[in-house]
């Protein structure tokens, strides 16, 4: 997900103004509006442990939400708003067909490449 995200540079900022390594944006990097802590949080989303453990909370977030890989990657990428309008738009027999199916072409290709990066490494390193 990095990769595809960052290509790994903690210094990345995207033309939507997402940030760092998991390319967050201000809004997933500032938390609760409540917090307390959200300001320094945004302030320190550069930070390459602080980036990594706000993407990761938002992510399992998402893969929570949504039960699998497939759908949370979509909606790290185009919303989980997005994401919940595409599957009450049809009945799909499973993620793959999701996927396929993704009206947003950089958003397909983005879960696409994450899923076949994930299947690389699994091949070089084995499943942790």
């Amino acid at each position: 997900m990095i990769r595809q995200e960052s290509e790994f540079n903690p210094g990345a900022v995207s033309r939507a103004n997402a940030v760092g390594l998991m390319q967050l944006l201000p809004k997933v990097a500032a938390g609760s509006p409540s917090s307390k802590t959200s300001g320094i949080l945004r302030r320190h989303s550069y930070s390459h442990q602080v980036n990594l453990r706000l993407g990761t909370r938002y992510f399992r977030e998402m893969v929570d939400k949504f039960g699998s890989f497939e759908y949370a990657l979509a909606a790290y990428n185009a919303g989980s708003n997005r994401v919940d309008d595409w599957l009450g738009q049809g009945k799909y027999r499973d993620p793959q067909e999701f996927v396929e199916s993704i009206p947003f072409t950089e958003t397909r290709e983005y879960v696409q490449a994450i899923l076949r990066n994930a299947n690389v490494y699994r091949q070089l390193y084995g499943t942790p």
